[in-house]
């Protein structure tokens, strides 16, 4: 059985308890798949001006929870997919003072340079696309980390009624870094 008390993980057994392990140096939130939105969008047609401003809203009051928690070095998955011949592949997304600094595979080895679709997803990054898409696609849905309040999940339709324009984004799995 493991249980986590605090950040750190006690594991159980039977007979006597071994000593407590020391805290871990970090907090990794896992969760393969992001929560879906309180709130669905329409699908029978676009977002009209105040369903869009109500997400602009809230990413911007997300975004002041984020800035104000002061993580700016950390690691986080990323993976986006749309009817662009853009991978899906998931990847790991090292972030130091908010800029994206290296890329990795989802094993932690190097992989390759810094580029799209990944790289642009800091979550600063997050926050832009939340706010440009609610502005300008037809179709959106957000939602947010339970445990650090950035997009956890974006998806949309840039224009409803056109073949072939959604677009999806997930991010996960966040880690702050020393």
């Amino acid at each position: 059985m493991v249980v986590s008390v605090g950040g750190a993980l006690v594991i159980a057994c039977h007979g006597a308890p071994p000593p407590a392990p020391p805290p871990p140096p970090v907090v990794t939130v896992t969760r393969e798949t992001p929560p879906p939105s309180h709130r669905r969008p329409p699908t029978d047609r676009p977002l009209n001006a105040a369903e869009r401003d109500t997400i602009v809203r809230e990413a911007q009051a997300k975004r002041a929870e984020w800035r104000a928690r002061g993580i700016t070095d950390y690691r986080i998955r990323v993976s986006a997919g749309c009817f662009c011949p853009w991978p899906q592949t998931p990847a790991i997304l090292e972030v130091r003072q908010g800029v994206a600094t290296a890329l990795r595979d989802t094993t932690g080895r190097g992989f390759g340079p810094l580029r799209e679709p990944w790289s642009v997803y800091t979550v600063e990054g997050l926050f832009d696309m939340v706010e440009q898409v609610a502005r300008n696609s037809d179709m959106v849905e957000v939602a947010y980390d339970p445990a650090f309040g950035y997009p956890s999940y974006v998806r949309g339709i840039a224009k409803m009624g056109l073949p072939d324009n959604w677009f999806w984004v997930k991010a996960s799995e966040l880690t702050p870094r020393p």
